[in-house]
């Protein structure tokens, strides 16, 4: 019976001169203590941040509002540590200010805590239960209040709808003291609510008047700062109220205004502007090719 024998290579020698496995040795003492310090730096960052107290905030996205403001909401307090603060219970005080939209916090460099935030801004006003309300674009209801920007917007009216009593306590309040509104338009013209009912915005109503503005707007900025108020009436047609003279200008619906507003414009910018706006008592844009005026000293067709 043959047995067969595996046999081991023996090892070879190492040919490492004592002078190379000395240097070898020094570079893996070096390696390792420099991954010490390194893991001993971050250990004590780790710690120094979490002792780190806020230093600074700021706020990205603000332009109506003011900081401090923004910074009740927030309600973050003195000797606060950065590291220890909670965004999202920041975010969500911040997000309970009825003219912000979104909100989003994290933290920054050198102790500072970092919020960008979406204002809401208003583009018209509504009298709601006898008293201004700002509109968004979205037709959201915001307080009417005084701000450093100065607001110029038209009036909407006939956008709303009578629910019963109660309801008002919806309506955004500020305790800030309301800005004039563009023109003559300050009054609670058009608005009326019995002891029995209030009054809020009608949602189908409200776009559909917003939309119109936002059409003029695109058409002429300037024509659009001289629109001081805009009726949508019963039949579902709308009137212009002009700043200059609070002149009336039938306008017809929604998808006739936009083909006759270069008709109002240039008898505006011609007509009107030679005879003075205080002489005209009603604009009609509803009759094709041309303006109907009643004047307040007779009539003219043109």
């Amino acid at each position: 019976m043959k047995v067969r024998i595996k046999l081991i290579p023996k090892r070879r020698a190492s040919r490492r001169s004592p002078e190379e496995a000395r240097r070898f040795a020094s570079h893996v003492s070096t390696a390792l203590l420099i991954a010490g310090v390194l893991v001993g730096l971050v250990m004590v960052a780790n710690r120094w941040a979490r002792k780190e107290e806020l230093r600074s905030i700021r706020i990205v996205g603000r332009t109506i509002l003011d900081s401090a403001e923004i910074m009740r909401y927030a309600a973050i307090g003195p000797h606060t540590v950065l590291e220890q603060l909670d965004l999202d219970s920041v975010e969500h005080r911040v997000l309970k200010h009825p003219f912000i939209e979104r909100a989003s916090a994290y933290r920054g460099e050198n102790g500072t805590l970092v919020m960008e935030i979406a204002e809401r801004l208003p583009v018209a006003v509504m009298i709601v239960n006898g008293s201004p309300v700002y509109l968004d674009s979205m037709g959201v209801m915001l307080p009417y209040r005084f701000s450093s920007t100065g607001f110029d917007l038209p009036l909407l009216a006939g956008i709303e709808r009578n629910v019963p009593a109660g309801i008002e306590r919806n309506v955004p309040r500020d305790t800030a003291a309301a800005a004039p509104a563009r023109g003559p338009a300050a009054g609670p013209a058009r608005v009326a609510a019995g002891p029995a009912a209030a009054v809020v915005p009608d949602s189908a109503r409200a776009h559909e008047a917003l939309g119109v503005l936002a059409t003029i707007k695109r058409y002429d900025e300037g024509l659009y700062r001289q629109i001081s108020e805009v009726h949508r009436e019963p039949s579902g047609e709308y009137t212009l109220v002009m700043s200059d003279g609070a002149v009336p200008v039938l306008a017809g619906t929604p998808a006739e205004i936009v083909p006759r507003l270069k008709k109002l414009d240039r008898f505006m910018t011609t007509v009107l502007a030679a005879r003075g706006a205080e002489q005209a008592e009603q604009i009609d844009l509803r009759w094709k090719g041309e303006v109907v005026v009643r004047w307040r000293r007779g009539s003219a067709q043109l």
